[in-house]
């Protein structure tokens, strides 16, 4: 038995390929379910964001690929399609890696807080739905703890260059200063609550709110004394508005090209930028070449916040030391546990052969043999049969000159190990 993980993500894939990849909140607990019914699979969660798609697993050596089966079939694609693109990691580098996403080590953003949010999420919903064993939960316990050693004790974390700041940047470089620009931010979710928060202190102008539940978007829009609508007003705002940011969990595009075709003409060609932070994408892709539009997803963001990020690497460093001393904890917990295992089989063998000779005892005495002939036999035949296993084992050992097992039995056998 061992842990995996099985995932894609900004390093391995553009968002075309992560969104048909990518888990409907709605539909994670079916798809939690259906997971763990594979056959060779013991444990499981699912993480699913903007930036990367997780199975984190527990099972045997067929489980990854079992598992990349099922993630195919689950969307509707066909088996190893995006194969290449998928990435695969066992026992001690599954832990190393959730607690890299979990710090913020593995974003886009270097150190962003929201994914541990995410990941906390995600084992809650594994937890709720039963399908974590002692190994994998035991594993994501571990990585919380690990990453806020992580985050505490290094720089990894601090002044984040976050996805709002390089929309803002983004939005400077085509428009210059955002003093009385307006911006339609489609979702009410943490991303738009941070992009709202960013707007707003950059000065910009009239912020709208717009979301599928008008109470969530009017909640939120009283923050900024925005304007607060339903996603049934998006065609006559569209016209309205400079910027667009949209950041929802629909698994289909909100914006349509059509509505972005009429909104350019109703601004008659005056630029309108668009930044699709979603993922599955909320604005239709094929709206990228109308033109006076400037469409970017959230992987266009990368080259921007790679520039700000070169003062974290030292940090980075710090963290990717901390992380394999955790790691290291961690690896010591499962031999402890799987030694726990195997004393628990071995007790239960042994109490099994020594309650079968005792009936055999008993019923030999009740027949009239000698109580003593009878416990000698008892005796020797327990002995004989507690040590036949580890008796063959050990000459298996010598003959293939295994020292550490040879070294391990002497430690045992002797009166004073010291």
């Amino acid at each position: 038995m061992s842990l995996f993980v099985l995932g894609i993500s900004h390093q391995t894939a553009p968002i075309a390929i992560r969104e048909r990849l990518a888990f409907a909140a709605e539909r994670l607990p079916d798809a939690l379910q259906s997971l763990a019914a594979v056959p060779s699979v013991e444990g499981c969660a699912i993480l699913s964001t903007c930036n990367r798609t997780e199975l984190y697993l527990s099972g045997s050596q067929t489980t990854m690929r079992e598992a990349a089966d099922w993630l195919h079939q689950w969307h509707g694609l066909g088996i190893g399609q995006y194969q290449e693109h998928l990435y695969q990691l066992e026992g001690s580098a599954s832990l190393f890696h959730l607690i890299k996403v979990v710090s913020g080590a593995d974003s886009m953003i270097i150190g962003e807080p929201q994914v541990a949010g995410q990941v906390k999420q995600s084992w809650q919903q594994a937890n709720d739905a039963s399908t974590l064993d002692t190994r994998l939960d035991r594993m994501f316990q571990h990585a919380f703890a690990g990453a806020k050693r992580v985050r505490s004790e290094t720089g990894i974390g601090r002044d984040p260059v976050t996805l709002p700041f390089a929309a803002l940047r983004l939005a400077r470089q085509i428009f210059g200063p955002l003093e009385g620009r307006s911006a339609l931010l489609v979702g009410a979710g943490e991303m738009i609550e941070d992009c709202a928060t960013h707007f707003n202190d950059s000065g910009m102008g009239q912020l709208t709110i717009v979301n599928r539940s008008i109470e969530r978007a009017r909640a939120l829009a009283e923050r900024f004394s925005a304007a607060s609508h339903g996603l049934d007003a998006l065609p006559s705002l569209l016209p309205q508005h400079d910027l667009l940011i949209a950041c929802t969990a629909s698994p289909e595009a909100v914006v349509t090209r059509d509505m972005l075709d009429r909104a350019i003409g109703e601004r008659r060609h005056r630029p309108l930028f668009a930044l699709d932070l979603a993922v599955p994408r909320n604005i239709a892709p094929d709206s990228s070449d109308l033109d006076d539009l400037f469409l970017y997803t959230i992987d266009d963001l990368h080259e921007i916040i790679e520039k700000n990020q070169q003062r974290r690497q030292d940090a980075l460093r710090h963290a990717m030391d901390l992380i394999d001393s955790e790691v290291i904890a961690f690896e010591r917990w499962l031999h402890l546990h799987e030694s726990s295992t195997t004393l628990k089989q071995l007790r239960r063998q042994a109490q099994g052969e020594r309650d079968r000779l005792l009936d055999e005892a008993r019923a030999q005495i009740a027949a009239g043999q000698n109580p003593e002939d009878v416990l000698q036999r008892f005796g020797h035949r327990l002995v004989n049969r507690l040590l036949h296993g580890p008796s063959i084992r050990l000459r298996q050992a010598a003959e293939q000159a295994d020292k550490d097992l040879l070294a391990a039995a002497r430690f045992f056998f002797e009166d004073d190990p010291a």
